[in-house]
């Protein structure tokens, strides 16, 4: 199955995954970095669709071994649902860690990110948060023409409450690094004992 840690920029996914990095986990699991295969300097909406197609093969590719894949990065429910090579998946866990704009600001601001881009991390923020509670949350803002041929036809009638929409989410406000990391820890273990077994049809 494919477990998918994620949340906008600054919500601790990178912060998480270093700390999940030295947890002793069975053997049949392997934690990635979505970024790690590389990120052109004109990504976009259309590059990520792409991008999570990739993922979503490997860990298909990995399945056929009897293996899960832990992936770590910015990827939004519908993207990954809407992946064309999802269905072939035996299962999909979501967790979003969120944070206030407040606690987004100070975060990306201690990284040195330029203080012009604060406000579309901060909208962006706000706008994932609301679409992993109700699918029709602007979903223009994935919806967008791309190569990887999305099948957003498989989610686009939903609407909120539907038990098909389903992510754990943390509030990382009030945690600590390693605080956020024991939560997805528990919920990883969970799911990887069945906990949810979500499937694309």
């Amino acid at each position: 199955m494919l477990l998918s840690l994620t949340g906008a920029s600054g919500a601790g996914k990178s912060t998480a995954l270093a700390a999940l990095n030295a947890v002793e986990w069975p053997s049949r699991l392997d934690c990635v970095e979505f970024d790690s295969i590389g990120v052109p300097a004109d990504a976009d909406t259309a590059w990520r669709h792409a991008a999570i197609e990739h993922w979503v093969q490997r860990a298909v590719s990995k399945q056929r071994d009897g293996r899960h894949l832990l992936l770590c990065g910015q990827v939004p429910l519908g993207e990954l649902l809407a992946a064309p090579s999802a269905d072939q998946l035996d299962g999909i866990a979501v967790c979003v860690l969120h944070c206030s704009p407040e606690v987004r600001r100070a975060r990306l601001r201690a990284r040195g990110e330029p203080e012009h881009t604060l406000v579309h991390h901060v909208r962006f923020g706000e706008w994932f948060h609301g679409h992993t509670l109700d699918p029709t949350h602007s979903p223009e803002v994935i919806r967008t023409e791309s190569s990887a041929a999305m099948r957003w036809e498989r989610w686009a009638a939903w609407t909120k409450g539907d038990p098909r929409w389903d992510a754990r989410i943390i509030d990382t406000d009030p945690l600590s690094a390693a605080e956020v990391a024991e939560d997805v820890e528990t919920w990883v273990r969970g799911a990887l004992a069945g906990r949810p077994n979500r499937r694309v049809t």
